[in-house]
């Protein structure tokens, strides 16, 4: 069935692209680049010297300092086991998150050009960059399978496009890794914006699903969404895939928060 959907996808991407053809100039800044490429800042902060995180699991970045730079400086690495508070006493289901950079600057406003200015053609700089990510999040030789996080059939037809499933389909593209989009968002939820950690975990439950027998037992998934926030969507999406059979999920997002105060892991939590 995904065979033959797949292709009609890709149909009214092209013809959404005659809509809203790509920017030129570097796709995040707008500045002067080579052909499709980045200009050479953007391609230093996102590809050449990325932020390292400040937790291990859910990715959150170390907070910024006076000085403007990120604590510890771009070229620090934290411990195996550093995690943020909010993981070190809720860890999550999903083996590890990363993201390109914070949700701030050109990548911020890149996702929201996406995401409601209708602007798709910043889905393949953006995928390639998420695929430099994924290339180090994966463990060597694994070719896992992507699944975009879904939203619902109402926000799809007011919007023509699922932002998740075009920026996993790029990933796919740039590595050979095959797109298996199972997941369906199930009930309709209230926005995310200005509820709590504990609001918005309530207010996911029950709200995904995996594709009855869509997604081969024993596969590490990699699940793909624009941007992680508390990553209440991405423990919702795991536990599911976890429950039909995966047998590890990393989360992978274009951008991520800035996080509390890290530290060091003590020993792992009994069951």
């Amino acid at each position: 069935m995904f065979r033959l959907l797949i292709p009609l996808r890709e149909l009214w991407s092209d013809f959404l692209d005659l809509l809203f053809p790509p920017p030129r100039g570097c796709p995040l800044c707008g500045a002067g680049a080579e052909g499709e490429g980045f200009c050479p800042r953007c391609r230093e902060m996102f590809l050449d010297h990325r932020v390292p995180v400040g937790c291990t699991v859910c990715g959150c970045f170390p907070v910024r300092n006076g000085t403007g730079g990120a604590c510890g400086g771009s070229g620090s690495r934290p411990s195996p086991r550093t995690l943020c508070p909010h993981c070190r006493s809720d860890r999550p289901p999903f083996k590890a998150a990363r993201a390109v950079g914070p949700y701030e600057g050109v990548l911020k406003e890149a996702v929201l050009r996406l995401k409601f200015r209708r602007e798709r053609g910043l889905a393949r700089p953006l995928g390639h960059l998420l695929a430099a990510v994924a290339r180090e999040m994966v463990p060597p030789g694994a070719v896992p399978l992507v699944v975009p996080v879904p939203i619902s059939s109402r926000r799809l037809a007011l919007r023509g496009f699922n932002q998740a499933e075009l920026l996993a389909g790029e990933l796919c593209t740039a590595l050979g890794w095959p797109l298996v989009p199972v997941l369906r968002k199930v009930r309709e939820t209230l926005p995310q914006t200005g509820l709590s950690r504990a609001e918005r975990l309530s207010n996911l439950s029950g709200s995904f699903a995996v594709v009855p027998g869509a997604l081969p037992p024993g596969r590490v998934v990699v699940l793909v969404d624009d941007v992680i926030t508390t990553g209440s969507t991405a423990r919702e999406c795991t536990s599911v895939l976890l429950a039909a059979g995966a047998a590890a999920v990393y989360v992978l997002t274009v951008a991520a928060p800035y996080c509390p105060a890290t530290t060091p892991a003590g020993p792992p939590a009994g069951r």
